[in-house]
């Protein structure tokens, strides 16, 4: 654990074991584990056996193509709010409290019916900021962005990934989410490129689009009285004698 020292951790990220180290400042204990409170730079301290987040300085802003992570607060029908926490690449907490907006549409590049199909309470998502006014909008729908830490909506405890899903070990439960590339060990400093997702074969766009964007329309266009296609009346008659 010791090798871990000095590394970028996020919040709810396991840090020591705590019969080695207890819990110092910028960090918690839960079920005989040390977890990280906020984002920050690991400090083991050997001599004195307790584990510390230090936090990030100076502040920084999110703009727009950032990619930043973000802890899911609130999910809605066709919306997720997440608080940003960090800046990719950046060793700085962002400036205050932000609250960014991820649309159902930009989960992912699959259609998505429900947020929740995807991500849930209090888990860390990292996502691409799309638009900076006058709110903060963002997007997963890369293959190298979506769910990097999910907890269990039962226990709360963190979830291991097992192929395209993730599972609770202490529940054995498993969930849905739109998962990162690197899920349960991100990299917090490489570049992360723009790479497209693998289409997912299980949930097929639907056909004419998305649901809120209103039913498909027949045969191309409404047939209105009077005949003809889009009201524009009965097929002209062959004129030549």
């Amino acid at each position: 654990m010791d090798e871990a020292a000095g590394r970028l951790v996020l919040p709810g990220e396991e840090v020591a074991v705590a019969e080695e180290f207890e819990s110092g400042e910028g960090t918690y204990e839960e079920g005989g584990h040390v977890f990280a409170a906020h984002p920050g730079i690991l400090e083991l301290d050997a001599e004195r056996k307790v584990a510390r987040v230090r936090t990030l300085n100076p502040l920084g802003q999110p703009q727009f193509g950032d990619v930043v992570y973000a802890v899911v607060n609130d999910i809605r029908p066709s919306m997720v709010e997440a608080r940003v926490v960090l800046i990719h690449g950046r060793d700085r907490q962002v400036a205050g409290e932000i609250s960014a907006s991820l649309h159902v549409s930009k989960i992912s590049t699959a259609y998505t019916e429900d947020p929740r199909d995807a991500m849930r309470l209090g888990d860390t998502i990292r996502a691409r900021v799309v638009q900076e006014d006058p709110s903060l909008q963002i997007t997963t729908a890369e293959a190298n962005l979506g769910v990097v830490r999910a907890l269990c909506a039962n226990c709360r405890g963190p979830m291991e990934r097992r192929g395209n899903e993730v599972w609770c070990p202490r529940c054995e439960r498993t969930a849905r989410r739109k998962l990162a590339a690197d899920y349960g060990s991100p990299e917090l400093r490489a570049p992360i490129a723009r790479v497209a997702e693998p289409e997912s074969p299980r949930r097929p766009r639907p056909e004419g689009g998305y649901r809120d964007r209103g039913p498909p329309r027949r045969g191309g266009g409404e047939r209105r009285e009077g005949g003809g296609r889009g009201g524009r009346g009965p097929p002209r008659r062959d004129r030549r004698r």
